[in-house]
């Protein structure tokens, strides 16, 4: 009988059948199979789906949620944003499965099993701040601070690329955009005045939002302001024991100008900030012995963005043919205050654990038709300055200032170029697109005599620099009417952060951990196989297969001669390759278009599996933890012709998997928990009562199944923290909405 998360529950295993439905189309393929891209046109699909805009004849698996499909959904945050996604996962940080003072969340996202800063995040294309690890816990895949600074009431859509990305932009796992909502969403058909106030309530965390999104303007100016307010509590976990206690606020503020200064010409101003404040319980029993009677926490996430936009479309210009230009600054703070009652020293501790980053940059990019050439290029600069100060205040009165990472600066520069070459074969378009990007990046660390304790461990943090050249090529042909394919090779690069290359521990007590900057890149080299195709109207079947060979990858290490004062010395190191392969198929069938009574009624299947194989530097071999099971969704549902109403139905069903030795890891224990496989079912409805007022529903895990995320829990040990994350029973996410 294999092994639960627990073993006192009465959770069922899923079984084979129960996948029959979801995995048909993946069945006898044990090591891969396809990958979800999109569909053959352009389309507005149904609500229910799980992608609500599919874009072909781009040779890239792409998909787009848009605003709507958001709501319909009853998306609240990051992770619900892709619940449907096959291969695309939100991990969260659990409150006790790091260290005391780790705050708890979602730290990124992870796109065919690669996850964390390896995927590329951003908002209106300005990265967010990364993540950063555990330096006292010596874990490279766990972290303290993640990239939870979003609220989706923001976004009129979400962009998720899965795969090492085009030269265009950075990410060797994938990337996921965020574009900000513009007044020209809004005043369309003449309008110049429009507005939506929306509000709603989620069961899962008992929390209540409301939102407000004004625009107004004419021809040449519009403006736009939108605020999001959000008031909950823990999310509930179906697990035995009771949640932990917490209390949260958000608050999202947008406002963009935008002006048509000509014809040709565009000018916009965008103010972009996000604030959540929350204060948690940390029971005893998720923490060391050092603290028997558990711990208080409050977290304060804060993100501003001030950006100015311009773009230039001159009607005949030999360089281009469109223009835009970016500048912009952000600043990003994530403060953690832990008090706890500190056994050894008799009495309260409190530990001040803060993570500050600020972001100035400048993008410009570039288009040009030139005959049967489709010219991109463009360039990025930016400087990122990264500090993370702590404070302790101990029992005894004393206070120690411990930075734990060396306050630094990071300049980055980047270059890039396509070109996509069209010809006619056989009377079809055929498309080859070469690309390159070049990045450089220098590392100046600025107070390592103050953090670091000796002359040796300084020297592990000096001023370095870093650069790489990624290429890349494209094939695509249509074959016939309604069958478009394609095959691609990405050569990816992802130097480390600042905080990876500086993050520090020195307590002087017989061990340490020490930055380095002398990390090599991330390399990866990503092949894609993709075929989407109609074959007869109201049939939609997509297919791709991938294989990413990955190098160099970054983790903690014993050094085997420990540095001056040390008894140990932990530093992080690239420690190992890794190979991940597998794939994705999605399928949606209008039955109305074979059956006249049947007019509105859909049936939608995503699938994808992934798997993975690590080599460390010293030849051993094993898996890769960060590489999620199978996973399928299927829905049916029914929109009224008339857009009046509708309902969903969705099926979705995840393997179980159980964590193993990961030499990508070197934390990785092996001696990890079953994370049982699952059936959940979901039911949506929308009811547009008239033009002025909306009503969305979504009626999640109908059945109350009891299961976990493996991508939260697969590397967890504690029982207790694994239990704690229980996903949420039953739960309904509903708002309404009004529109003028």
């Amino acid at each position: 009988m294999r092994e639960s998360l627990n073993p006192n529950s009465s959770v069922k295993h899923i079984k084979p059948s129960h996948l029959a439905i979801c995995l048909a189309t993946l069945m006898g393929a044990s090591t891969s199979v396809f990958a979800t891209t999109s569909n053959t046109e352009s389309t507005a699909l149904p609500v229910i789906t799980v992608y609500a805009e599919q874009n072909n004849k781009v040779p890239e698996s792409v998909v787009t949620i848009d605003r709507t499909n958001l709501d319909r959904t009853g998306a609240t945050d990051m992770a619900s944003v892709v619940k449907y996604l096959p291969l695309v996962n939100a991990p969260k940080a659990v409150n006790g499965g790091g260290n005391a003072w780790d705050g708890s969340g979602t730290t990124g996202y992870n796109i065919r099993g690669v996850d964390a800063n390896r995927v590329g995040l951003d908002v209106d294309g300005v990265e967010l701040a990364s993540a950063t690890p555990e330096p006292d816990g010596a874990k490279g895949n766990s972290y303290s601070s993640g990239r939870d600074f979003i609220d989706p009431e923001m976004f009129s859509s979400i962009s998720v690329v899965s795969g090492t990305t085009n030269p265009s932009s950075e990410g060797i796992g994938g990337r996921v955009t965020f574009k900000t909502k513009s007044p020209e969403d809004y005043l369309k058909n003449g309008k110049q005045v429009a507005g939506t106030l929306k509000s709603g309530f989620s069961s899962a965390d008992s929390a209540w939002f409301t939102s407000a999104t004004g625009a107004v303007g004419n021809d040449v100016v519009q403006g736009l302001v939108a605020y999001s307010h959000r008031d909950g509590h823990a999310t509930e976990s179906n697990g035995t024991l009771s949640t932990n206690p917490s209390d949260w606020t958000s608050d999202a503020i947008l406002a963009k100008l935008l002006w048509n200064i000509t014809e040709n010409q565009k000018i916009g101003f965008t103010f972009d900030y996000y604030k959540k404040n929350a204060k948690n319980v940390i029971s005893a029993d998720l923490l060391s012995s050092l603290y028997p009677q558990g711990a208080t926490q409050t977290i304060n996430g804060e993100r501003n963005r001030y950006a100015l936009d311009y773009r230039f479309t001159p009607e005949s210009f030999v360089l281009f043919d469109r223009l835009d230009a970016n500048a912009y600054y952000q600043a990003t703070k994530n403060n953690n205050r832990t008090y706890a009652y500190y056994s050894t020293g008799k009495g309260y501790r409190t530990i001040y654990n803060n993570y500050t980053e600020d972001n100035y940059g400048l993008s410009v990019n570039a288009l040009k038709q030139l005959n049967n050439h489709k010219i991109t290029y463009g360039l990025t600069a930016n400087q990122m300055n990264s500090d993370r100060p702590w404070q302790q205040y101990n029992p005894d009165g004393s206070v120690t200032v411990q930075n734990r990472m060396v306050k630094s600066e990071t300049s980055k520069y980047s270059l890039y170029v396509s070109d996509a070459m069209t010809w006619d074969i056989a009377g079809q378009p055929f498309t080859v697109t070469p690309g390159l990007r070049y990045q450089f990046e220098r590392f100046n660390p600025k107070n390592a005599s103050q953090v670091l304790s000796s002359t040796a461990k300084r020297d592990q943090v000096e001023k370095s620099s870093n650069d790489y050249y990624a290429p890349s090529l494209a094939l695509d042909y249509q074959i016939a009417s309604g069958y478009y394919t394609y095959a691609k090779y990405n050569r990816g690069a992802r130097i480390a952060t600042a905080a990876e290359m500086s993050g520090t521990y020195d307590p002087g007590r017989g061990y340490s951990i020490v930055g380095n900057s002398d990390l090599k890149k991330e390399t990866s080299d990503a092949f894609e196989l993709g075929l989407k195709t109609t074959p007869v109207d109201g049939i939609h079947f997509d297919v791709t297969g991938f294989y990413t060979k990955y190098k160099n990858f970054i983790d903690y290490k014993t050094l085997s001669t420990a540095l001056t004062g040390d008894s140990t010395t932990y530093q992080l190191q690239n420690v190992a390759n890794v190979n991940i392969w597998g794939g994705e198929v999605s399928f949606r069938a209008d039955i109305g278009k074979f059956v006249e009574q049947a007019d509105g009624v859909s049936l939608a299947l995503v699938a994808g599996t992934t798997k993975g194989v690590s080599k460390n530097t010293s030849g051993v071999k094993g898996g890769v933890n960060s590489v999620q099971p199978e996973k399928a969704s299927l829905t049916f549902a029914y929109d009224d012709p008339a857009q009046k109403y509708g309902l969903g139905f969705t099926t979705t069903a995840v393997a179980s998997k159980k964590a193993t030795k990961d030499s990508s890891v070197i934390t990785s224990t092996g001696s990890y928990k079953n994370v049982p496989g699952y059936v959940v079912h979901d039911l949506t409805a929308y009811w547009n009562a008239n033009k002025y007022m909306t009503f969305n529903v979504a009626l999640n895990n109908i059945f109350d199944e009891k299961y976990w995320d493996y991508a939260t829990v697969a590397t967890l040990t504690n029982a207790s923290a694994i239990d704690r994350a229980t996903l949420p029973g039953r739960n309904v996410v509903a708002s309404i909405e009004f529109k003028f």
